[in-house]
């Protein structure tokens, strides 16, 4: 058969048979969607237990900037709030207000005299509960050693807002006896004063009978705002012209 007789018979057999229907055609597997690889993580909330006036107990459950406040038979949602002094929690029409170790619930007024739920509300345990450390070392660029009688002293410091005067949260002495630096610390501070919405901040001095040596010329951030619990400390050598510091 010749070539053009070939193709002349396919093109017929073509025309009867027709093309492959949608059924015949080969139809790709169905994609199989792979397992999310987003898990949303339980949320975590620190609990804390106050006494307060006449027994009564406050239980507070604290997330970012979230507080459960459960007293009696009722649970409060509440939303922290600015505050001068403390961590202010309110949903409107009942505030809780922590204030170191201890703290109320009280209706929220804006006049601030609404009426008290829970007074005199002290922490239950607050050094189990509650306890924070910022770790790290102290050390120079100068090329010296430190005589046995030198003393480092370190703060941790609540920073917020800038320019005012900083408000000391935890701090540490620390007796050289001959070790040289680095020297590793350990600033243990209470949680419960830490607002999440201010800066913190580490500083160091070093001092030998009395006179400064050297001291943190530099900001080193701490806790909040994205900032570690670990700092490495260089302070700068300063000149001394006599008598105490």
């Amino acid at each position: 058969m010749t070539t053009a007789r070939a193709l002349a018979a396919f093109a017929a057999v073509f025309c009867v048979i027709g093309p492959p229907t949608t059924a015949q055609q080969a139809t790709p597997p169905a994609a199989t969607q792979p397992p999310s690889a987003e898990i949303r993580k339980a949320m975590v909330w620190k609990r804390f237990e106050y006494v307060c006036e006449a027994n009564a107990k406050v239980i507070v459950y604290l997330r970012d900037q979230t507080a459960k406040v459960r007293y009696q038979d009722t649970q409060y949602l509440m939303k922290q709030t600015v505050s001068a002094d403390g961590n202010r929690y309110s949903d409107g029409k009942i505030v809780w207000w922590g204030k170191g170790n201890g703290g109320f619930l009280q209706e929220d007024k804006p006049d601030g005299n609404g009426a008290m739920l829970a007074k005199d509300c002290k922490l239950v345990e607050p050094a189990k509960q509650d306890l924070g450390v910022v770790s790290g070392t102290v050390t120079y660029l100068q090329r010296m050693a430190l005589p046995p009688t030198a003393v480092i002293d370190l703060k941790l410091q609540d920073v917020s807002p800038a320019g005012a005067p900083a408000t000391l949260i935890a701090e540490q002495r620390i007796t050289t006896d001959g070790k040289q630096v680095p020297i590793p610390f350990e600033l243990k501070f209470d949680a419960v004063k830490i607002d999440q919405k201010h800066q913190y901040a580490v500083s160091a001095r070093i001092t030998v009978d009395g006179q400064l040596w050297f001291v943190s010329d530099t900001a080193y951030p701490v806790i909040t705002q994205g900032h570690p619990s670990k700092v490495n400390l260089t302070l700068k050598q300063v000149r001394v012209h006599g008598g105490k510091v």
